[in-house]
């Protein structure tokens, strides 16, 4: 991945509040820092990449549920060394995580929400921060999702008040709402 294309980036993104705000701040000293930020061996945490993803008029987002966490979240995980940027890796992420192939990039490959956030130390890994750069992504009414990487894995289609009321965080809930109004203006 390439380092100064996404300090460019966050330099252009402009946060919504002070929660976002705080993690862009972070983040971007993160990947300014001397260690590797995509590394996930780097002890402080690395940088993740997810996908919003949304129907074109923002009238419901695709949710997984992540099993460790038990909690309702957007497509996205970790960069892998052929993932030439975080966009990239929030598409591919996408693609493994709801088996659907084709998305759209409404707002191009500009970030849509930033949040960092702490994961807890679990079997050999320790406690570290994920740097999380969100984008948004749409795909057609007729998508749905198939098979993914992990076929147990549950997938839902959710209203942004069915988000809410499913339990989403502060921060993914932001990122739906900036989406949905990003969405509807287009529109």
């Amino acid at each position: 991945m390439n380092r100064e294309e996404l300090l460019r980036e966050l330099a252009r993104h402009a946060p919504e509040g002070a929660g976002e705000e705080k993690s862009l701040a972070l983040l971007g000293a993160f990947v300014a820092g001397p260690s590797d930020p995509f590394a996930r061996e780097n002890p402080e945490g690395h940088v993740t990449a997810s996908a919003v993803v949304a129907r074109p008029d923002g009238s419901a987002f695709l949710l997984v549920l992540h099993r460790k966490l038990s909690r309702w979240l957007q497509p996205g995980g970790h960069a892998e060394p052929d993932d030439a940027s975080a966009f990239d890796a929030a598409l591919r992420e996408a693609v493994e995580e709801t088996g659907i192939g084709r998305f759209d990039a409404p707002l191009g490959r500009a970030i849509l929400d930033v949040d960092v956030h702490p994961i807890p130390a679990r079997g050999r890994d320790p406690a570290h921060h994920h740097f999380d750069v969100r984008f948004l992504l749409t795909t057609g009414a007729d998508a749905d999702p198939a098979a993914s990487e992990d076929p147990t894995r549950p997938i839902r289609w959710a209203s942004y008040e069915e988000a809410v009321s499913l339990g989403v965080d502060a921060s993914l809930e932001r990122a739906l709402r900036k989406a949905r109004g990003r969405l509807r203006d287009q529109g």
